[in-house]
């Protein structure tokens, strides 16, 4: 064990009767949307249990409500360095063998979210990748260890162990985390990381593109980062003139998903509108190219790739450039045809993309090289892979299953395929620091 000693005990058992209760009237408080009444309880509760994690949460992403965004994540920050591990499987839960989850802190940002009962909670948003529904906890313990701060990672700071999984999955928000991890490995080239920090390095969207845009049978848009300094009228149509870049082009900011900073700019007039937005920060610059299903519908395919072997997840068809899981009720859902369309593809994802797509699907995924990917795409008129997005960061679960059922047996293969790979990769011998 070298002398391993864990610095985050089980605040559930060790915590006093008057920490619980402040700490669960503080999770009603916040529930009901009193967000300064609930703050001041979760700073109590850190008070009486300096460890206790879903205070610090909840505490930094009150904070961030109420504006303090750099104040909150450098809080929860050095949290996460001070108290890396989070809680031990439960105790009547075997903890043997372990599968240790690899996060990182350091832009991921802590949010108040609302669940679809109308009832505020906190979460942490961008960065990973989700287990929930990928390994349940029932199928093998696990244990989340979060990597922050300047200090570099150490084999005796991990507990006792059996895989390493690592979840980050977005290099622009985590790429803190992912260089101190991918040092890590450079210094313990023995012990295996699923989804190696390196790798993922690679799928941020302008490297995606350098390195797929000469394949054969793939089409990936153009994709350009920019850096704005500072903030000054007219800066993104200097840029794009820069670039020598036509329009129509997407603009979205770095180390975000599903769309929420994302614009399309079609004409001269689009741009001029954006002039006056004085854009800050690192931004996507990507060519767009309007790619229509019988010249009505926007679609977009999504494949999982698990261990070398593609899974189908979607086909979704809608109205909207800017296809989101959000939308799938809007147009889907009231349209056998289309449904029929999805039935399809999850049928016989292959016989529905071609052979030749195929084939350069399975090289897009040797160059990958990560145990747990997606790749969103469409087909173009000439019949080639066009694709949108391609990383780790896309979500798995069961939501779309329950206006959907037909996705369900799909989605079940999806989470038995991820739970058989982990399981394949556990040695027999535990690794213990």
């Amino acid at each position: 064990m070298s002398g391993f000693k864990d610095p985050s005990p089980h605040t559930s058992l060790s915590a006093s009767v008057e920490t619980a209760t402040l700490a669960a009237h503080g999770k009603a408080l916040l529930s009901a949307g009193q967000f300064d009444k609930a703050l001041d309880a979760f700073q109590q509760v850190i008070t009486l249990d300096p460890s206790h994690r879903a205070a610090h949460l909840s505490v930094a992403a009150l904070k961030s409500k109420k504006g303090d965004k750099l104040g909150a994540q450098a809080f929860l920050r050095d949290f996460y360095a001070r108290v890396p591990l989070g809680p031990p499987p439960p105790v009547d839960q075997p903890a043997d063998p372990l599968v240790l989850r690899l996060r990182g802190f350091d832009k991921t940002a802590p949010v108040i979210g609302k669940s679809r009962s109308g009832e505020y909670k906190t979460k942490l948003r961008g960065g990973h990748f989700t287990t929930q529904y990928l390994l349940p906890n029932k199928a093998i313990a696990q244990r989340t260890m979060t990597l922050s701060g300047p200090a570099p990672l150490r084999l005796e700071n991990f507990p006792p162990y059996d895989l390493l999984l690592n979840t980050i999955a977005e290099p622009d928000v985590e790429e803190a985390s992912l260089k101190k991890l991918h040092q890590f490995s450079k210094a313990h080239p023995e012990i295996t990381i699923l989804n190696r920090p390196d790798k993922v390095w690679d799928t941020a969207r302008d490297r995606n593109w350098r390195r797929l845009k000469h394949l054969n049978q793939i089409q990936f848009p153009r994709t350009e980062r920019v850096s704005f300094v500072k903030p000054k009228p007219g800066n993104l149509a200097i840029a794009i003139k820069t670039l020598k870049m036509d329009l129509p082009v997407i603009v979205r900011k770095t180390g975000t998903q599903t769309g929420r900073t994302t614009d399309l700019i079609t004409t001269q007039a689009d741009l001029d509108r954006y002039a006056n937005r004085s854009l800050k920060g690192d931004y996507y610059i990507i060519a767009y190219r309007q790619i229509l299903w019988q010249h009505e519908f926007f679609r977009k395919l999504r494949i999982f790739c698990i261990d070398g072997v593609f899974f189908p997840v979607v086909c979704h068809l809608d109205k909207v450039w800017n296809v989101h899981g959000g939308n799938r009720k809007e147009i889907m859902r009231t349209r056998d045809d289309l449904m029929a369309e999805e039935k399809r593809f999850l049928a016989d994802w292959q016989g529905y993309v071609g052979p030749a797509n195929v084939t350069a699907l399975r090289h897009v995924a040797e160059l990958t090289d990560l145990e747990f990917f997606g790749i969103d795409f469409t087909i173009d008129e000439e019949g080639r892979i066009f694709i949108y997005e391609l990383n780790a960061s896309m979500r798995h679960s069961f939501d779309h299953a329950q206006n959907f059922p037909y996705k369900l047996p799909y989605d079940h293969a999806i989470t038995a395929a991820f739970t058989k790979m982990v399981l394949s990769r556990i040695p027999q011998v535990r690794a213990t620091p």
